[in-house]
């Protein structure tokens, strides 16, 4: 579902998880970047988390190597209900560094800590983002027919919520719906 008054704001750590991202792996910092404008399109993509981290949602960036990892807020502002996407870690997978970070995060900040406008982050990275703003998310291409396809037709997805994926948002819920258990043969058989 879209939110177009969603927000997304990272937490002081998550801000500095991305500094140091851009010291470690300059180049997948832009795809960082362009799946916090998804996240800022759509605040309930991704996988909910378990354990200590339930309320927190996670996706993955590049080679699935890389977490984010997240919660949706509900602020009332007057008559105005603002969603809020508060990012509190980007980091690596490897043995479960970032959901033990996160936990640690969880555990020490206050509930509502101070945070950063995502525009804001952006900006600080400069040359590092390439360029990229927060109203990009607008322009991006749109998915090829046959995925476009398969995620409707065959998968059963609301087309107005597949074409609020991007590509690779995309391809990895298609490659989730075709390696999950639900899918049958005809006959009701095993899975295919």
């Amino acid at each position: 579902m879209t939110h177009p008054r969603a927000q997304v704001r990272l937490i002081e750590a998550a801000a500095h998880d991305l500094t140091m991202l851009v010291r470690s792996d300059p180049q997948i910092v832009r795809q960082v970047l362009k799946r916090l404008l998804y996240i800022e399109r759509n605040p309930t993509v991704g996988d909910p988390l378990l354990g200590d981290l339930i309320g927190y949602r996670k996706l993955t960036v590049g080679d699935r190597h890389w977490r984010i990892i997240w919660r949706v807020v509900t602020q009332p502002n007057g008559d105005l209900i603002v969603e809020i996407a508060e990012v509190w870690g980007v980091g690596a997978r490897a043995e479960s560094a970032i959901y033990a970070e996160m936990t640690r995060r969880v555990a020490t900040l206050p509930k509502n800590p101070q945070t950063i406008a995502l525009g804001d982050v952006i900006e600080s990275l400069g040359r590092t983002a390439m360029g990229l703003r927060v109203e990009d998310q607008q322009r991006r291409e749109p998915l090829p027919e046959w995925l476009l396809s398969r995620l409707v037709y065959t998968a059963g997805f609301a087309r107005r919520e597949v074409e609020t994926l991007d590509a690779e948002a995309a391809m990895e819920l298609w490659e989730r719906y075709i390696t999950s258990d639900n899918i049958r043969d005809d006959a009701g058989g095993s899975p295919t």
